[in-house]
């Protein structure tokens, strides 16, 4: 379904407004926050009331909160023709500010950094290998992991759950994330889905585009912000939310990003690629990039005049953006000239009157109890978590008929297939050949049907996983034991179906336990092949290279099940293939279960028979001394096994997209600048800092200059401070201070340095 929303341009406000037709669901996006108070003559809130008050209008209380980063470098190695490794630079020393209650564009043509600079500052970029450094700050605050929860992040692809409802998809992150219960989770899904005037599709399946048909692109967009929305963040980030809509829906984000900035005192901080002139004029700064170097950083309205002053007017009638993109996209003699040019304009007493570029006032108290609430939150417990995973990949299943229906029919017509071909097998000696292979072929079957399905069942979620685990949402081992166990009833149902045509269709042993022993095996080899697959596909980015590499390794295993070779008659080298082949153990099995059974095949007095019972075939197969339970055990064990690899593959994946910020660790590399010091919570943080700093080689603290770095390399810093200031910075370290104290102005670091 579609939203179908009318604007109409208010020449007098300058922005678009909902017209009245829409206007029962756009005045969400609008709308005042309001205050809760208490009537007159009720009881006092408790402290419990007060925090349920708190999660239920979370959404209308925000921190104003500045986000800085300063002289941020990125790295990365590359390859040369010749095999030599050189480091190519991405970012060069950038420095900026968003400001609370504002929302910054960051503008630039391809490759001009934007993506590397939201990843760095988030510490959702991962790269083992890069080089990193710079620091970013909340307020007067080292920007550390724990603040990360006060950070959200939206990529540039929807990456949602096609087959879940925005309300689902935003039900799960609140869950999650928080760790919220249930009836708290519902009133903050409702706010928010008010808000992002959700409400006519939130139970309208997301869809995949060129796949399945969900909402319009705009609502997706709109629900894939709610996710992160949810848990209400001091800071968002959004990175090119607008690209792929159109001017409605693109304008329509645009005002959004405005409300929660204004009304909700959110730091909003988006890409964007080439914004329409509407869209550009809703957003209040701008950050304009190209090849890794800053043009422009300050305020929207001012970036014309500042183009103006440098010589290159924007024509009437216009688009400014459009203007703006084409100059980031000149030779790079050219931008060499506006790199100097906004170096100079940083320097110049202009730049005091540029928002970007003040001093950071004031601090996030921690005395403020709310704050203190979303710092503290620890997220879902393990049982939360098992709980909702489990939901939703049952959901999956349940909203995909068309791969139960294959399924089915798959298990059907091999069935009836191997059944027909085997069809009532003689108890006699060509029997006996004929039940081996019988026996087999249902084994192979089963396993590899499973580990198909295994395979199929985890790249259309792994970049959903991915980005889930970016978040912290939940961890990778309970996510893959809740896949397995979602897909559990399949893997009774079919393979239950599939013995009880094949086993009485071929004839084997009449009896009630030969014919469970047989079906509890397959039971147990189908969820066996599934983790299998599962486990493959954790492996590999692309599901083709699993499917490939599945059989490659089954064949070895199934050559030594022991219907095509004796493995007594192996080589001492491939004995170790014995004890991994659980084809082999799911082979024995239901071979001693069918021939332990078969007490006369033949009469050797009357007849010539090789073998004349059962125990003579086991005897011969080598099989001797087994027992069905022993294959119970093994492949139990296996199945554990197999599903502890596969969560261990993803636990580590998830946790190399979580990343760490880099930058705190690159601390090692700074001076204790004076704003390090005024952002230490207590002595004990103060030492840390102290005991990261000392022996260090000081780099400058150098905000917004560029002799730190001719072509933004860390290791052509050139120090601020000599090897006595820097003892006397560090032993400054000693004093206690507060959290609360004021920070030092960034001109005054800037005037020490160029001794101005």
């Amino acid at each position: 379904m579609g939203t179908h929303v009318d604007q109409v341009r208010d020449p007098s406000a300058g922005t678009p407004t909902p017209s009245s037709r829409d206007s029962g669901e756009s005045s969400a996006v609008l709308q005042t926050p309001t205050e809760h108070t208490t009537a007159p003559g009720t009881a006092p809130e408790t402290r419990s009331q007060s925090m349920l008050n708190r999660e239920t209008s979370a959404l209308t209380h925000g921190r104003a909160v500045d986000f800085t980063w300063e002289n941020l470098t990125y790295q990365v190695p590359v390859e040369d023709k010749d095999g030599n490794i050189a480091y190519k630079t991405l970012l060069f020393n950038l420095s900026g500010c968003a400001k609370g209650g504002r929302v910054l564009a960051i503008m630039g043509p391809s490759g001009a950094g934007k993506t590397t600079l939201m990843g760095t500052i988030t510490g959702k970029l991962y790269n083992a290998t890069a080089r990193q450094d710079g620091c970013c700050f909340m307020n007067n605050n080292i920007y550390q992991q724990r603040y990360k929860r006060l950070v959200s992040y939206v990529c540039q692809d929807d990456i949602v759950m096609g087959k879940d409802t925005p309300r689902e998809a935003i039900h799960f992150s609140a869950r999650l994330r928080l760790g919220l219960d249930e009836d708290t989770a519902r009133r903050r899904v409702a706010e928010v889905i008010k808000r992002l005037s959700l409400t006519k599709c939130q139970d309208t399946i997301l869809g995949i585009p060129g796949i399945l048909k969900g909402v319009s692109g705009g609502e997706r967009k709109r629900a894939n912000i709610g996710t992160e929305l949810v848990t209400n963040p001091f800071v968002m980030l959004l990175d090119e939310p607008t690209t792929g809509l159109d001017s409605v829906n693109a304008v329509r984000v645009g005002q959004l990003l405005q409300d929660l900035a204004k009304n909700d005192m959110r730091t909003v901080i988006a890409t964007v690629h080439s914004p329409s002139s509407e869209l550009f004029d809703l957003f209040d700064d701008l950050l304009l990039l190209a090849k890794g170097h800053v043009i422009y950083h300050g305020p929207t309205a001012d970036s014309i005049e500042y183009f103006a002053s440098l010589g290159y007017d924007v024509p009437p009638h216009t688009n400014p953006t459009e203007y703006f993109m084409n100059l980031l996209q000149l030779p790079e003699d050219i931008l060499s000239q506006l790199w100097l040019a906004w170096e100079d304009y940083v320097m110049s007493d202009a730049a005091k009157d540029n928002p970007c570029l003040t001093p950071v006032t004031g601090a996030i108290t921690l005395t403020d109890d709310y704050l203190e609430e979303q710092l503290e939150l620890k997220g879902a417990n393990f049982c939360l978590q098992f709980s909702e995973l489990f939901k939703r990949s049952w959901r999956m299943y349940m909203r995909d008929p068309g791969n139960f229906y294959g399924r089915a029919a798959q298990t059907l017509l091999f069935a009836i297939f191997i059944g027909l071909f085997f069809l009532n097998v003689q108890l006699n000696q060509q029997g006996v050949q004929d039940r081996q292979g019988a026996l087999y072929i249902t084994l192979m079957n089963n396993l590899f049907g499973a580990a198909m399905n295994g395979i199929a069942a985890f790249p259309p979620e792994r970049a959903v996983f991915l980005q889930e685990q970016a978040n912290d949402a939940y961890n990778a081992y309970t996510y893959f034991l809740a896949k397995n166990l979602a897909e559990l009833p399949w893997q009774i149902l079919f393979p239950t179906v599939f013995d009880l045509i094949v086993y009485f269709m071929i004839h084997f042993h009449r009896s009630a336990d030969a014919f469970f022993v047989h079906w509890f095996i397959l039971v147990l080899l189908a969820n066996l092949g599934y983790s299998f697959g599962l486990m493959f596909a954790t492996f590999f980015k692309e599901s083709q290279a699993a499917f490939a590499m599945v059989p490659i390794v089954l064949l070895p295993l199934f050559i030594v099940a022991g219907l095509f070779a004796n493995t007594d008659r192996l080589y001492p080298y491939w004995e170790w293939v014995n004890y991994l082949s659980f084809p082999r153990h799911a082979y024995l099995g239901v071979f001693t279960n069918e021939f332990d059974r078969l007490p006369v095949i033949c009469n050797p007095v009357t007849t010539s028979c090789t073998f004349p019972n059962g125990q003579a075939v086991i005897k011969q197969m080598g099989f001797e001394g087994w027992h069905y339970w022993q294959t119970f055990v093994a492949l139990i064990v296996y199945q554990i096994g197999l599903r502890i690899i596969g969560g261990t593959s993803l636990f580590y994946q998830g946790r190399q997209r979580r990343g760490k910020l880099q930058f705190v660790k690159n601390l090692r590399n700074r001076v204790a600048s004076p704003r390090a010091i005024a952002s230490a919570r207590s002595n004990d943080e103060l030492s840390n800092i102290q005991s990261t700093l000392v022996g260090s080689v000081a780099t400058p603290s150098n905000a917004y200059g560029t002799e730190a770095s001719s072509h933004g390399n860390p290791e052509n810093h050139q120090p601020l401070l000599g090897y006595e200031n820097e003892r006397a910075a560090l032993s400054s370290l000693d004093t206690p201070v507060t959290f609360e104290e004021s920070p030092v102005n960034i001109k005054e670091l800037r005037s020490r340095k160029y001794g101005s």
